[in-house]
């Protein structure tokens, strides 16, 4: 028999301990106060995992929810990506099979009726998309936070490429001068990075 609840919940209420088999703690570093970054989620487990075990000797500590969100609102570091979800899923396993404790990971589907209560955030904690059922990521392979990124680099330079060409085409009617300075303003837009805001200003200026 046991009782689950957030990892501070049995540091405060420690006298539950005696009428439990075993500790069963949630740990979600996304949800902490002081939110924990992905890189830092299996080391934040073992931590706290290792602070229950000493406030508990001779109780075995399950972890009863870890999970990640692979999308939604950035909290402080802690950002919700399907990387970052790849990452602590992977690390906070492998913790568990070399320290030979269970885990249960959350969830096995994203549930988008959890937006209502806590979020855009509460409906991506799947392993799997809500809707077509897909597999988010699969051990051992890449892993990208944009996997559609050819389709919106094209949409961009489209777009960009209709902005210009309407400007261009509104311009024609432009005296010389003025037509010329538009050309400049619109290659400006193009390649921020060569002009007044990137990297060429910031070179010139440590001249």
């Amino acid at each position: 028999m046991t009782y689950a609840d957030v990892w501070e919940f049995w540091l405060r209420n420690r006298e539950l301990a005696t009428a439990v088999d075993f500790i069963t703690i949630h740990i979600l570093p996304y949800w902490e106060d002081i939110p924990i970054p992905a890189a830092a989620a299996a080391s934040h487990v073992e931590a706290i995992r290792n602070e229950v075990m000493a406030a508990f000797p001779g109780k075995e500590v399950f972890i009863g929810e870890f999970g990640w969100p692979s999308a939604g609102r950035m909290r402080e570091g802690a950002l919700p990506s399907p990387g970052s979800q790849a990452r602590s899923l992977h690390e906070v396993l492998a913790l568990a099979r070399n320290q030979n404790f269970r885990v249960n990971l959350i969830e096995a589907y994203d549930q988008p009726w959890k937006r209502q209560l806590e979020g855009a955030v509460g409906g991506h904690w799947g392993l799997f998309d809500a809707y077509d059922r897909r597999l988010k990521f699969v051990s051992g392979r890449p892993v990208s936070n944009h996997p559609n990124w050819q389709f919106q680099a094209a949409m961009g330079i489209g777009l960009a490429a209709l902005v210009f060409g309407a400007g261009l085409f509104a311009g024609r009617s432009l005296p010389e001068p003025h037509f010329r300075k538009w050309l400049g303003i619109g290659f400006v837009r193009l390649w921020p990075d060569r002009c007044w805001g990137g990297p060429w200003r910031r070179r010139r200026s440590k001249a």
